[in-house]
């Protein structure tokens, strides 16, 4: 009887909900709507985190890439959790942002960015607060000059986005 020589896969932790998804000139859902839904329904207390991966393709002078974590209480009333904001200029970049939970009930804040317009301040940042009944992902990228480093390729940031709901304990 031989024994089984196989290494097994390690285990894989997340849902892909973005594979290099172009990064538009307007505000977008991010979402590979025919992998994954681009909303994701969330039960009172749960968390979320996400990993966030931009890549730049070609070349370019200037970046202004962003991408935003929201939530609503099933009213198509979007508010902003956790965002991040990239000015990079070439290479790649990865971020983790999070939200949601039961302990976040002392904030208040404003909801002031309009759809299209970049978060302030601009760095990764996130608003203490429990998340609705549905959240999603949304960013935009700003684009200065450039060109293409691959004959047919237009410069452009894609991002990755891998995301895990975590339950109260």
């Amino acid at each position: 009887m031989a024994s089984a020589n196989i290494i097994p896969t390690a285990p894989t932790d997340g849902v892909s909900y973005a594979t290099q998804v172009p990064l538009t000139t307007t505000e977008a859902t991010l979402g590979d709507a025919a992998k994954t839904p681009t909303i994701i329904s969330i039960i009172e207390g749960q968390t979320i985190i996400a990993v966030i991966k931009l890549t730049i393709n070609g070349l370019i002078t200037g970046n202004t890439a962003y991408v935003v974590l929201q939530t609503d209480l099933g009213d198509d009333t979007w508010i902003d959790v956790a965002w991040i904001v990239w000015v990079g200029g070439q290479g790649t970049a990865t971020f983790v942002i999070c939200g949601g939970g039961l302990g976040a009930m002392n904030n208040a804040f404003q909801q002031s960015r309009n759809a299209g317009q970049p978060p302030t301040p601009q760095a990764a940042v996130s608003n203490a607060v429990p998340l609705g009944g549905r959240v999603r992902f949304v960013g935009k990228a700003t684009l200065v000059s450039g060109s293409s480093s691959i004959a047919g390729t237009t410069p452009q940031v894609k991002t990755d986005i891998t995301y895990k709901i975590q339950y109260p304990r």
